[in-house]
């Protein structure tokens, strides 16, 4: 029996099906009584973005991204054009611009934005199973592509799913051309720029926080993801005045077994007409059949110099890591075997970005 190609793209597109689900949140607000900054206190005010519908904002992008890479066991069940390295520890580091073009989103108070740009200028280091990095020969799934991605955020600067999306769908293409790798990484280049915002008003010293909780799988706890800022102080960005934001977001490991929902994947293109010998091979698989995935608790570190007079992000930097393990068991394209596969990766990444040409720039 001929089983069906299951490529890195549909493995990944099913661990975010598995985690898929519109998440649960809640959000508390605080005032400090006393600042403890020694900047000069800034009344109190409301903060919210006020993008332009038919404006563009231009960001210059400085990019630092790492990736530690070890594999064992036979990666062909990746599927042509998708082997991996047995060890890899590659640099990609450069300055690029982004552009996010605004329009009118499709509530009151949201907006859509349009995310362009491209990493050609880029430059790779590192090795590749103990040799030193030649460019022309980066893994597929390491390239930096470019990005164009639409995305709808409301006036807090939260992003809002697009319900009509299949499974994965919203995410696997809603962060355009980026790599496999960005997709699970803690910060990607291409996102919006800038922490969710509370209701209410805010000043020097003031904190707010933030909780979202996605379903997994049945019977599993959810993902549980903390977003919480604080205004540490106020300064000047050319001239416009700025509140600078520091936000931490945790996101709680987790860990299955998607043997279920690829045993329900194959099942499903079964013949109705399947000799009892083809059926007795696909038992023997399934009986075999593992895809564990665990993802380490990550964190990433943001810190904004948002204008809270032109409602806008002036700088940013964000720093983010993502550790995560595959251990697999499936199906051989060509044979139908079972092979074996185990990937171990971390990702870091170190993005600064500036407003170059905007509203107000």
């Amino acid at each position: 029996m001929r089983h069906r190609r299951f490529t890195l793209l549909t493995i990944l597109a099913l661990v975010v099906a598995a985690c898929g689900g519109e998440g649960t949140e809640g959000s508390t607000t605080s005032s400090a009584a006393e600042s403890t900054t020694t900047i000069a206190s800034v009344e109190a005010v409301e903060l919210s973005y006020a993008l332009e519908p038919g404006a563009s904002y231009q960001y210059e992008v400085d990019m630092n991204q790492t990736i530690d890479l070890s594999t064992s066991g036979d990666t062909s069940a990746l599927g042509e054009g998708e082997d991996l390295p047995g060890d890899m520890s590659l640099v990609i580091a450069g300055t690029t611009t982004l552009t996010y073009s605004v329009a009118a989103g499709p509530e009151s108070g949201t907006y859509e934005v349009t995310i362009s740009g491209d990493f050609s200028d880029l430059e790779f280091g590192g090795t590749i199973d103990g040799e030193p990095v030649d460019p022309s020969e980066i893994p597929e799934m390491a390239e930096m592509e470019p990005v164009d991605v639409t995305i709808v955020v409301d006036e807090q600067g939260n992003v809002i799913p697009d319900d009509s999306a299949g499974p994965g769908e919203d995410f696997l293409g809603g962060l355009g051309g980026m790599s496999m790798l960005d997709q699970f990484g803690a910060t990607t280049p291409g996102q919006f720029i800038g922490p969710p915002f509370s209701e209410g008003e805010f000043t020097v010293g003031d904190t707010w926080s933030e909780t979202v909780e996605t379903p997994m799988m049945p019977d599993a706890d959810p993902i549980v993801t903390t977003v919480e800022s604080e205004v540490v102080s106020s300064d000047e960005v050319d001239g416009n005045e700025v509140f600078v934001i520091e936000t931490t977001s945790t996101t709680s490991a987790f860990e299955f077994d998607l043997g279920e929902l690829l045993i329900g994947f194959m099942t499903a293109f079964v013949p109705e007409d399947a000799t009892e010998e083809e059926l007795a091979e696909l038992d023997a698989i399934v009986e075999q059949l593992r895809f564990a995935f665990s993802v380490d608790e990550s964190a990433s570190n943001m810190t904004t110099w948002f204008d809270y007079v032109a409602g806008v992000s002036r700088q940013a930097e964000m720093t983010g890591d993502t550790h995560m393990i595959m251990d697999v068991n499936i199906p051989d394209e060509t044979t139908g075997d079972l092979v074996e596969f185990e990937m171990d990766m971390t990702i870091g990444q170190d993005l600064t970005y500036r407003l170059i040409d905007g509203s107000g720039s």
